[in-house]
């Protein structure tokens, strides 16, 4: 393993190649994170945890070089294009490092899930738990944007809650989603009282009837948690829009889905998001 790295440790000499696979492990450049005392070596290299934990690991020296040249792009807080083929491992490579800038030492009776819901019980005049306290440093905040659901899903399923299984640091991930994937309580009620003169079909009414029961039974009110897709003319009459939005005044704030999300949102440290919402 790597020495405790000092404080100064974590800048790559600039005339130093990112990763150099032939230096013994102890001798590459620290990579620490102040109060982490964690390495991307010590995680992806092939001593690494996650070496320890998979029998046929496969440690891939681009993986190592591009997740290098991530972690310095975030301590340097400079721009950084990679391209890398496909079986690169490029997932990792950028996550690891995430991880590493964004994460805390996690507590020993913490869990071990990184999409763990953050409280929702706060004040209606902010987020839950209110501003950070005076004294306490805000973590920082790592965003993923990518241009397929699939990765999306495979980034929030699959390859976070295993880096969180093998990395003893807190981490908190969401998929953040635009407003009009959430459904509006209240407009579900005016809706509800409305439906005969709103809608002209009866299967557009039976369909509203069908979302108000599901209403009752969703964990998050998004369109992800219907088993169907809507209608756009129903959902049209009940998603969140900002327009029409109460904020604080609606009786249904504390409840409210979209503002749920968005406390998640305020707590997480890695947020997932697709481009067209990263660039709205």
């Amino acid at each position: 393993m790597q020495p405790p790295c000092s404080e100064n440790a974590g800048f790559i000499p600039p005339r130093q190649p990112l990763y150099n696979p032939t230096c013994p492990l102890a001798q590459r450049p620290a990579i620490c994170y102040p109060g982490t005392m964690l390495t991307c070596d010590e995680i992806l290299g092939p001593q690494g945890r996650i070496a320890a934990r998979l029998e046929n690991y496969e440690h891939r020296e681009e993986q190592m070089e591009m997740a290098a040249a991530v972690d310095r792009a975030i301590r340097e807080k400079h721009h950084l294009i990679v391209e890398a083929g496909t079986g690169v491992g490029k997932s990792f490579a950028y996550l690891v490092p995430a991880i590493l800038a964004s994460a805390t030492p996690k507590k020993p009776d913490s869990p071990e899930d990184p999409h763990t819901e953050a409280d929702e019980n706060g004040p209606p005049n902010g987020p839950p738990n209110g501003p950070p306290q005076a004294g306490k440093k805000a973590g920082a905040k790592v965003v993923i944007a990518t241009h397929t659901i699939s990765l999306q899903e495979q980034i929030m399923r699959k390859d976070l809650p295993f880096l969180n299984s093998v990395i003893p640091l807190e981490c908190t991930a969401v998929l953040v989603k635009g407003r009009r994937n959430y459904l509006c309580r209240r407009r579900l009620g005016t809706a509800m009282e409305r439906s005969l003169s709103l809608f002209a079909r009866d299967e557009e009414v039976d369909e509203l009837e069908q979302i108000k029961d599901w209403s009752k039974s969703t964990s998050d009110g998004s369109l992800a948690d219907l088993d169907y897709k809507p209608m756009g003319q129903v959902w049209d009459e009940v998603a969140c829009e900002q327009g029409n939005c109460l904020g604080r005044k609606c009786e249904h704030y504390e409840n409210c889905f979209y503002y749920r999300a968005r406390r998640r949102i305020y707590n997480a440290q890695i947020l997932i998001v697709n481009h067209a919402l990263l660039f709205s």
